[in-house]
């Protein structure tokens, strides 16, 4: 009678014990997958923290490249504060004015070329007016030709990522990828400023001119810092 019943007990302590030690084992593995879970966490913050400083290195390296690449010029660096209603910036404020010595009529860039014109400064802010509104025109030319033309303004254009080029000689030797710079006659912009890139060419109907289609060098949807060109056109 007793052994069974010893060996009965045996294997209920056995049993609850196997069942103590299986608790024992749930909790420790919910606790490693909490820290596990808050390891993960870490890493992710960390991960999105490498992304933003990846992102604004990226972004200073591109000033410094565009700021190198018209280093004729001396320039203000100035941040985009505010903006006029739409998706594109078209008319945008920046946190530099007179006091940091902006003055109407400068050119500013960003990306890698032209973005627009100052056209109102105050004390610590500017206007900026860019080449993609509706108002505005460009005198340009093309790089390697030489060929003189007029880059318009176009918000309904700019939707598809282009810009227009108006009053092209019709013998211009003109071709997809040549580069359209700011001209020497410009009554606005300093000469050779990059503007965009040749992406389509039409004969006009009068047969006496042609148009065409550019990409801008800037993108206008995401500007976030530019270089204001403290030297005015003397005209």
């Amino acid at each position: 009678v007793v052994v069974p019943m010893q060996k009965g007990i045996t294997s209920i302590g056995n049993w609850v014990g196997d069942k103590v030690e299986f608790v024992k084992n749930i909790k420790n593995l919910e606790d490693e997958n909490k820290l596990l879970r808050e390891r993960v966490i870490e890493l992710e913050e960390s991960e999105k923290i490498s992304q933003i400083e990846q992102y604004e290195l990226n972004r200073l390296r591109e000033m410094y490249d565009l700021d190198q690449t018209y280093a004729d010029y001396p320039k203000v660096a100035a941040k985009v504060i505010g903006k006029d209603p739409g998706n594109w910036y078209n008319v945008f404020q920046i946190d530099k004015g007179s006091k940091d010595g902006i003055e109407v009529g400068m050119n500013v860039i960003a990306g890698n070329g032209l973005v627009g014109i100052v056209i109102e400064t105050g004390e610590t802010h500017s206007k900026i007016l860019t080449i993609i509104d509706d108002t505005s025109s460009v005198s340009a030319k093309f790089l390697r030709t030489s060929d003189l033309a007029m880059v318009k303004g176009d918000l309904t254009l700019i939707e598809n990522g282009y810009l227009k080029v108006e009053d092209i000689d019709k013998n211009a030797k003109i071709v997809e990828g040549d580069q359209v710079v700011t001209s020497h006659i410009s009554s606005k912009y300093l000469q050779n400023i990059l503007i965009g890139t040749v992406v389509e060419i039409k004969d006009e109907p009068n047969n006496l001119t042609k148009t065409a289609l550019i990409e801008p060098a800037v993108d206008f949807r995401y500007l976030q810092e530019v270089l204001v060109i403290t030297e005015k056109l003397d005209k």
